[in-house]
């Protein structure tokens, strides 16, 4: 049996993480997108968000939950890593990262 999205099949599917694995052939090239829910996660930083609004940053204050492969593209591992902290609160201040944060303030 093929599952087909598209133009893309169905390669590999991990029922415990829910991650899938989908390859699309493009005459001589051949396309790799790998899926990973994220919803739940979404979800729990909104909360999160609504529960802390108002509250001032403390010691240890978490800030945001972040799917490891989205950290690693976004290079946000190797930033932390190097020290590179305005690389990180720039990435994190960004609206388009919004779903990603935990608890609203400018850091």
């Amino acid at each position: 049996m093929v599952i087909r999205d598209g133009d893309w099949k169905l390669f590999d599917h991990d029922f415990l993480t829910g991650r899938s694995v989908w390859v699309m052939e493009d005459g001589n090239k051949t396309h790799w997108r790998t899926d990973y829910p994220v919803e739940n996660l979404v979800r729990q930083n909104a909360f999160s968000r609504n529960a802390t609004a108002g509250n001032g940053f403390g010691e240890w204050t978490k800030v945001a939950s972040i799917p490891l492969n989205l950290a690693h593209s976004e290079s946000l591992v190797r930033a932390h890593s190097e020290g590179d902290d305005r690389y990180v609160k720039r990435w994190l201040n960004d609206g388009d990262n919004r779903a990603w944060r935990s608890f609203e303030g400018r850091l």
